[in-house]
């Protein structure tokens, strides 16, 4: 498209918008478009591990505050956004506990979506288990749709008859147990992040309330995105699931895919090397 479109993405905790779709978005920014995050949750009472094992192992008194804590983790956010390209980052602050499907977190996430008046909504699958938040909130996003489109709520600034147009799942990126191995593991829409895998990193490198700078980092890119893309030879993929149905008027086919089988296996197993190894790690200084 030749058109600039409006991205984004709403999760649930701080570091959910980078781990899963950080490297799209960091394409969309870098192709111009106007990518915004939406963070529904503070994420400090499940995803700040340093001031939880403070609270577990050592006393209180050694550990951040509340306000504190939450004001760290939205500052490395803005960071590891800000290495994609992205700088338009909404946090709502719900507790992070505890998600319910209400209509408080459903009015935020509404006016989010109204003010922004996106072509694109990318969300977490919500078919996910209960109890992480992921799964309530894609589900609060959904159940926003209709408020958000409401005339007599918010005033309309593009000529949009109704928006999002298109709205793309993550592929699970949490825990796998009985009840998510069922569901949708591997997205039908990939997006080749090779390009951009490095900043991506990086970006997870500024996590470090959740331990993700480092090894982890590293680990996670290459056994998710690495996954993703194997059989299609992309060195490094982010997977979606589109919820509404694509329209054309003849069969689609992609010129990643033409591409793909125009070159001999060898050639395009070539690019099947591992390169996140290769990102530099520093420390942060302290």
């Amino acid at each position: 498209m030749g058109e600039k479109l409006r991205i984004m993405t709403i999760v649930c905790h701080p570091a959910d918008a980078i781990d899963h779709a950080g490297g799209t978005m960091c394409l969309h920014a870098e192709r111009g478009d106007e990518v915004s995050v939406v963070v529904c949750t503070h994420g400090v009472d499940t995803h700040h591990h340093q001031r939880n094992e403070a609270l577990r192992f050592e006393s209180a008194s050694t550990a951040a505050d509340l306000k504190t804590a939450m004001d760290e983790k939205e500052a490395e956010v803005l960071k590891g956004m800000a290495i994609l390209g992205v700088h338009d980052v909404r946090f709502l602050r719900f507790p992070d506990e505890l998600v319910l499907v209400n209509q408080p977190l459903i009015e935020a996430i509404a006016a989010q979506i109204a003010d922004v008046q996106p072509h694109i909504l990318i969300l977490h699958n919500p078919s996910e288990e209960p109890g992480n938040g992921h799964g309530e909130t894609a589900q609060a996003a959904l159940a926003s749709r209709g408020l958000a489109n409401a005339p007599h709520r918010y005033p309309r600034k593009y000529k949009l008859r109704g928006y999002p147009i298109q709205i793309y799942f993550c592929e699970m990126y949490g825990t796998t147990t009985q009840l998510t191995m069922e569901g949708m593991r591997y997205g039908n829409v990939l997006i080749d992040i090779t390009a951009v895998v490095d900043r991506k990193v990086r970006a997870m490198d500024c996590l470090t309330s959740q331990f993700y700078p480092g090894n982890l980092a590293r680990k996670c890119v290459e056994a998710v995105n690495g996954r993703m893309g194997l059989h299609w030879c992309i060195p490094y993929a982010e997977a979606f699931q589109p919820h509404n149905p694509s329209v054309y008027t003849h069969l689609p086919l992609n010129d990643y895919m033409l591409k793909l089988f125009s070159q001999s296996i060898s050639e395009s197993e070539a690019r099947n090397r591992i390169m996140v190894t290769e990102v530099p790690f520093e420390p942060a200084k302290p």
